[in-house]
């Protein structure tokens, strides 16, 4: 393999990591505002635990406050080695409350979990943000544009 392709692949290693990161990053800090500005919270834990009120609203700004800390420092590349498997159990969470829009989209073959009235399809995507979340795990050490990667290796070079 030549000198030039090893470079090109090792940039696009790190810019795909980088890109990967950010963008999963991102996706829990909007997610997370949508719960704080709106007071939403996911049907299944509104279900589940019966949440009403002012506990609903409290539950919203906590669990939204606490994906948009998540995200941002996932963004950053801060404690991924803690925040990345949050970040992936969150987005796990997310498509497994939706499990049935993974599976059969467009309501072809199941049937009884009519939970949301819009296109279901939408939610397919869920289990590519979970995909993306555990490649970032697997590779974490070669995401070498995360902040906690260039603070260990500065420290090290000194």
């Amino acid at each position: 393999m030549s000198p030039d392709r090893l470079v090109t692949s090792a940039w696009a290693q790190k810019l795909t990591l980088l890109t990967l990161r950010v963008t999963t990053g991102f996706l829990l800090v909007w997610v997370g505002l949508n719960k704080i500005v709106t007071g939403n919270v996911p049907f299944m834990i509104r279900d589940v635990a019966g949440l009403d009120g002012v506990v609903r609203t409290a539950a919203s700004l906590g669990a939204g406050a606490g994906e948009v800390l998540i995200g941002a420092l996932c963004v950053a590349g801060l404690w991924r080695k803690l925040l990345l498997p949050l970040q992936a159990a969150i987005n796990g969470a997310t498509a497994a409350s939706v499990w049935w829009a993974i599976v059969d989209p467009y309501r072809w073959y199941i049937s009884g979990v009519d939970r949301i009235v819009f296109n279901s399809h939408v939610f397919y995507p869920t289990s590519i943000t979970f995909a993306a979340c555990l490649l970032l795990i697997a590779f974490r050490p070669q995401d070498a544009w995360a902040l906690d990667n260039l603070r260990w290796r500065g420290a090290a070079g000194r």
